[in-house]
Order: C-alpha cells, then sequence, then structure tokens
C-alpha cells in the first residue's frame, strides 16, 4: 500500500511540473547565464587535437625541405640546359638560312625602289646627289641602310644635312640642307676661292660658273694656329652680320675685302673706296656703328666733291671711342 501511495504522489509530482529530474533544471534557470568561451570549451577556444594538428601543418620535415630544394635546383639546371639548347639551335638555324634570306630579300621585286624624290637642293641637284650617295633604282627597301645614305649625302660639301625616309612599300624620300654663303676665302697654296658661311665654316671650293659676288676674306693663311683663325674668322663673320643690316652709308654690297693680320686684326676694304680701315681686334660692334657715323659725314658733298674723296686711311682703333681720320697729301 505504502507502495502504491508513493507511485501516485510521484504521478501527481510530474502532472504540475515539478519532480526530481527537473530539479538540475530549476536550478539552471536560477543561476546567471555563462558563455561557451567562458567555460572553457565550444567555439571559442581549439582543443588540444586542433591545435597539435595546426602545429604539425605549420611544421615540415627537415627532409622535406631539402628534397624541396633538390628539385628547385634541378629545375633550374633544367632550365638553364633548355636555354642554352634553344639559342644554339635558333643561331645555327640563322646561319644556314642567313644567306639565302637575305638574297631572297634583295630579289624581292615587290619591295625594288621605284621613286625616289629629293627635295631641298639650290645650288645641287637630284641627280648630282643621286650618283653622288649611290642611290639607284635596283635598291631594296628591306636591305637599304637609310644611315649609310644619309652620311653619303652629308659628305658633299653643299650638303649641312639630310634625311632619308622610307615610303612603303617603294619609295624613297630624300630632303637636304644645303650651306648658305656669306663670304669668300682664300687659302691654300694655290689661294683658291672657298664659300663660308654666317658661321665662319668653310664648306665648298668655288668652282668655274658658280657665284663670285660676296666679300672677300684673305690673309687667313698668315694666322699661326687653327684656334687662332677660328676665332679671328668669327669676328669677321660677325662684321659681316652687321653688315646686312644695310646701314645706308655701310651696305653689305660696299664690303669688298676684309684682310686677316698675323695678329688676327681685320683690315676693311669698300668696293668704291681703296683706303684701309683699320679695325683692330674686339669691339666689332661698336666700331662697326661708329664707322656708319664716320661715313655719313664723309659722304657729304662741300666744294670740289665729297670728303671721302680725300681719305687716305681710317683708323678704327686709334683710342678709345676715338677715330682717327687721316686725308691724303693732296688733301
Amino acid at each position: 500500500m505504502k507502495l502504491l501511495k508513493k507511485i501516485s504522489a510521484l504521478l501527481e509530482s510530474k502532472k504540475k511540473g515539478r519532480g526530481s529530474f527537473s530539479v538540475f533544471a530549476e536550478k539552471m534557470k536560477q543561476e546567471p547565464c555563462y558563455r561557451a568561451s567562458q567555460l572553457g570549451f565550444g567555439a571559442g577556444k581549439k582543443t588540444f587535437l586542433e591545435k597539435l594538428k595546426d602545429r604539425i601543418r605549420q611544421r615540415k620535415p627537415a627532409g622535406i625541405v631539402k628534397t624541396d630544394r633538390r628539385r628547385e635546383g634541378a629545375n633550374r639546371r633544367r632550365f638553364l640546359l633548355l636555354s642554352l639548347v634553344s639559342t644554339v639551335t635558333l643561331l645555327g638555324v640563322y646561319l644556314v638560312l642567313a644567306g639565302p634570306l637575305e638574297g631572297y630579300l634583295e630579289n624581292c621585286h615587290y619591295f625594288q625602289i621605284r621613286k625616289i624624290e629629293i627635295s631641298g637642293c639650290r645650288v645641287t641637284t637630284p641627280a648630282v646627289l643621286k650618283k653622288f650617295a649611290e642611290i639607284n633604282y635596283q635598291m631594296n627597301m628591306l636591305t637599304l641602310d637609310p644611315e649609310v645614305i644619309q652620311q653619303r649625302l652629308q659628305d658633299h660639301p653643299w650638303i649641312s644635312l639630310a634625311k632619308i625616309r622610307r615610303i612603303w612599300p617603294d619609295e624613297l624620300a630624300v630632303s637636304v640642307n644645303e650651306y648658305s654663303p656669306e663670304a669668300l676665302v682664300v687659302q691654300g697654296k694655290e689661294k683658291g676661292f672657298y664659300y663660308l658661311d654666317k658661321s665662319g665654316k668653310i664648306f665648298a671650293p668655288v668652282v668655274q660658273g658658280m657665284a663670285l659676288d660676296f666679300p672677300v676674306v684673305t690673309g687667313l693663311d698668315t694666322v699661326e694656329e687653327s684656334e687662332g683663325k677660328e676665332e679671328v674668322l668669327a669676328r669677321a663673320m660677325s662684321f659681316l652680320r652687321l653688315a646686312q643690316r644695310n646701314n645706308p652709308n655701310l651696305p653689305a654690297q660696299n664690303v669688298s675685302e676684309i684682310h686677316l693680320t698675323g695678329e688676327g686684326e681685320m683690315i676693311l676694304y669698300l668696293v668704291k673706296h681703296p683706303f684701309p680701315i683699320y679695325f683692330g681686334e674686339g669691339d666689332i660692334k661698336r666700331k662697326y656703328y661708329q664707322l656708319c657715323k664716320v661715313l655719313e659725314v664723309l659722304y657729304q658733298k662741300k666744294k670740289g666733291g665729297a670728303l671721302i674723296q680725300k681719305v687716305a686711311y681710317i683708323r678704327m682703333d686709334y683710342q678709345e671711342n676715338k677715330v682717327l681720320v687721316a686725308q691724303s697729301s693732296t688733301g
């Protein structure tokens, strides 16, 4: 009977939600909550086995490292050997085919030159330059060397600069810049005439039939050092550039000769008047404008004619800012 009473009491407690099996649950409801990481297990902290596995993955055995290095060294040697064999093979193929290939390109009619245009000629002519530079219609666009042709053209005494342009497939365009003569210079054992450009460069001999209407520079052979010659020529060309401003009293066409002495001094001669004008060495610009003023006075006509007809010589280097005008004995 007692046993039946206990069983009925236990069933009654289960119906009401109480009993010994729910005591732990009731206690957990009354206690504060804790996270899995605070309890020392779950997603917030790795287990011992997981840590051990990670350590094994990170640490590589020494034998495996040595094996990998050996493999890398073998791969590197294999790559170098393959590169060497490829290079030798390509070189051999080129040496075998270079001759026949070059011959084929030379005989390829599609790229044979059919049109040659040369522009910029004033003194020279396209026909002369073609012959001088060996430019012809037998040349091939693929095998010609523009730099070689350019250098040949620039070796011509009248050509200062040449440019070569290939217009595919069969046209060659050549443009040249010629030197521009500003004066003549007498030099050499035969005392021949040569052209001078504005910088004082001697570039071409004067041949029969060419222009001679330029001022003449003489006495260059008396200047000993080559550096001295360049300096003296530069001063002479500086004076001629000033004269090209065509001052009415001293235009460029009125300059007949500039004589250079062994000491590097300049002596000027005019076209219509034979007397010398001593310029000395330096300060060319100041002396040029002083001479223009002096000539303006000397060209004035007075009784008996202009004063310049009685001049024996003029010294621009007489004293600083002073010019000496000497008269002839008849004056």
